[in-house]
């Protein structure tokens, strides 16, 4: 048993209904309905009756909802110790994303709409796994990544078994990156081939296979990688240096380095950006307000020949 299930139990009672409960917490109503069936399975006993009026409690689930209540108490009751001041009022969410300054800028147009209330938010950036993982664990409530034609279909049959939904926001071609100065700075369309003297640099080890496909390049022969965890790394080094890297073309302003460009990759792979959540998990207003932001951040930073 856990407290989870505690909530689900209260929350039921409270309003006479799954549904309606199912609504309050922002979760699904069988998500709710297979706790309470747990629940029941685990201590051997019926919770619930349904009736065509709703749910009643039995004789049994009344007891437990007693204790529920009980130790709900308590735990607030650390909580409260601990943590000072009450927090009834305070906005709070964590996002999960790829290296993105479109995602970034969002978030300071989210913190300018909360400027009256109080808000707690957690931007965690990572590789795609950190996101997705991030996302399965509930350690954030929404995520923003992109797939490629060569990791579509993989991470879809990923989203399935996790039960998570991915919600394309815009498709892209595949861009390179580089400084104003860089010896193909003036060329209208880079290939691989073009790029093979140049740094490459990545985010991450274990996700450059995704970026190229095996016929048009042998990643082996890449003989000059620099691996970053951080944008400013990234947006450093690409103004300062002959190096490159491979993204969606998104020029975000005043979130990178004025001295970067976008120029399309010659016989790329479509990039597909989009949002990542659980189905069990129903997005709260707040949240709502930053997806409307991002998608405006999105749609200013696209390069035009998308």
């Amino acid at each position: 048993m856990t407290p989870q299930q505690f909530r689900y139990i209260v929350e039921i009672a409270k309003h006479n209904s799954i549904s309606k409960a199912a609504a309050a917490l922002y979760v699904t109503q069988p998500s709710i309905s297979k706790a309470v069936r747990d629940l029941e399975a685990e201590l051997g006993i019926t919770i619930l009756d349904r009736t065509n009026k709703g749910v009643v409690f039995t004789k049994d689930g009344t007891e437990l909802l007693f204790y529920a209540k009980m130790l709900l108490e308590q735990l607030e009751s650390v909580v409260h110790h601990f943590q000072k001041e009450k927090k009834a009022d305070l906005t709070k969410f964590s996002i999960s994303s790829q290296h993105y300054g479109f995602a970034i800028e969002a978030v300071a147009n989210l913190m300018d709409y909360f400027s009256e209330r109080r808000y707690e938010l957690e931007i965690r950036e990572g590789k795609t796994t950190d996101v997705i993982d991030d996302v399965y664990a509930s350690r954030s409530i929404l995520g923003i990544l992109s797939l490629t034609d060569l990791n579509k279909h993989f991470f879809e049959r990923h989203f399935i078994s996790k039960s998570l939904m991915f919600t394309p926001l815009a498709s892209l071609k595949q861009h390179v990156f580089l400084r104003k100065e860089h010896p193909l700075a003036q060329l209208q369309c880079i290939t691989l081939e073009q790029l093979r003297d140049y740094p490459y640099l990545t985010y991450q080890q274990d996700d450059m296979l995704l970026h190229f496909a095996e016929e048009t390049l042998n990643v082996n022969n890449i003989g000059k990688l620099v691996y970053l965890k951080d944008r400013g790394a990234m947006n450093d080094l690409l103004s300062n240096t002959n190096s490159y890297n491979l993204g969606t073309g998104c020029i975000v302003n005043n979130y990178m380095n004025p001295n970067i460009i976008s120029i399309p990759l010659e016989g790329s792979n479509v990039i597909q950006v989009g949002l990542l959540k659980r189905n069990d998990v129903f997005l709260p207003e707040e949240l709502l307000v930053y997806i409307d932001f991002l998608k405006l951040a999105l749609e200013k930073s696209m390069p035009k020949d998308r």
